[in-house]
């Protein structure tokens, strides 16, 4: 359970995707230190992976 649900108003927070997070770096790294890879020059990669907002009463407007 996250802290922002347990907490007595349950925040709204971004969730970050870990496993996609992971997954991306563990191909970066092995891409990295390929040894059948011609060029050895570091090159650098821009990636964006999409959060998702989780919305809870904290987010919501009081009525």
């Amino acid at each position: 359970m996250e802290f922002a649900e347990a907490s007595l108003i349950p925040l709204t927070s971004v969730r970050h995707p870990a496993g996609e997070i992971s997954r991306v770096a563990a191909e970066l790294l092995l891409e990295e230190i390929d040894p059948a890879r011609p060029e050895r020059l570091h090159r650098h990669t821009g990636i964006v992976l999409q959060p998702e907002l989780v919305v809870r009463r904290s987010g919501l407007s009081c009525r």
